[in-house]
């Protein structure tokens, strides 16, 4: 399974360096588009955890038995069981998350070997995912699962025999200097004669929000391989996700990547570099100095004349 070797979680997002052990310079295409508020999820948040509530008293009320001592329980660990409640989105994100990864890994190990991995090779990178990553820990049903990623690989297939694509990049790191930014796009592909970005999505929906990571990959400036080298970026039409979703299947859905897509891509750029902790200047100390402050804050201090 093949992740971004010149990238890193930092406690600002995914970023990526432009050569092996050099700096850390530029955030993800997902840690920028994600950047983009998502108040929908509010209410989602709010749900989840309300479902973890009821399925709480509904353990309470199916043992009798031992609720006095859950209830004291409770009682003195009133932070513990608020943070219970409240992981229970984070946590079901994360599950999705990593099927998705397994789904990913899988599809990628199809297009280097150019067949389908059978079983034993999806029990494999489960494995590693468990060992290197802490993926699927509370996974008990290892049928359950690989039967889930089967159903996915199905889809693919599918897929692979509708549209006979050519890979021309597999798991392929691309870079933007101008615009100060780097991703790693599933597949870089050609359809007949047309050269496309290809993502694998498992979500339950093609959301719109994924034409901002797919016109950063269409306006990368360079390809960029794990050695720090780089390559021509090729000249893409566009970029379409491949969704595999529960029921089977697949779709083909293509993303708007034109120039007003790409400007909000490039505003959530510029707050990415936002640093609101600078914003707050050290407590003034009289009427002269609040002035003087602000003067320099906005680059006018001559205006005191």
């Amino acid at each position: 399974m093949t992740s971004p070797k010149l990238s890193a979680d930092t406690p600002r997002g995914r970023m990526y360096r432009l050569e092996p052990d050099g700096p850390l310079m530029y955030p993800s295409i997902t840690t920028v588009a994600g950047a983009r508020a998502k108040d929908h999820l509010q209410g989602w948040y709010a749900t989840m955890a309300s479902k973890r509530a009821l399925e709480m008293y509904s353990w309470l009320h199916r043992n009798p038995e031992r609720a006095p001592a859950e209830i004291a329980r409770v009682t003195r660990d009133t932070w513990g069981t608020q943070k219970r409640i409240a992981a229970a989105a984070p946590e079901y994100t994360r599950t999705a998350s990593d099927f998705g990864t397994l789904v990913h890994a899988a599809c990628e190990l199809w297009a280097q070997q150019g067949q389908r991995p059978g079983s034993a090779d999806i029990e494999g990178l489960i494995v590693m995912m468990r060992s290197e990553q802490g993926c699927f820990a509370d996974q008990r049903d290892l049928s359950s699962l690989l039967a889930r990623a089967a159903q996915r690989l199905d889809g693919y297939g599918e897929f692979l025999e509708a549209y006979q694509p050519e890979f021309l990049e597999v798991e392929q790191t691309v870079v933007n200097h101008t615009v100060g930014y780097a991703g790693t796009t599933d597949a870089i592909l050609k359809i007949g004669n047309t050269v496309l970005s290809a993502d694998i999505k498992t979500s339950k929906k093609v959301r719109g929000d994924y034409a901002l990571q797919g016109v950063a990959v269409t306006r990368a400036e360079q390809l960029l391989d794990d050695d720090g080298s780089v390559r021509e970026m090729p000249e893409l039409t566009g970029a379409f996700v491949v969704h595999l979703p529960e029921g089977g299947g697949f779709r083909a859905v293509p993303l708007r990547t034109g120039d007003a897509e790409f400007e909000v891509f490039c505003s959530l750029r510029r707050a990415w570099s936002f640093e609101p902790d600078e914003s707050a200047l050290p407590p003034a100390r009289d009427p002269k100095d609040l002035v003087v402050s602000l003067l320099k804050a906005k680059g006018g201090l001559d205006a005191l004349g």
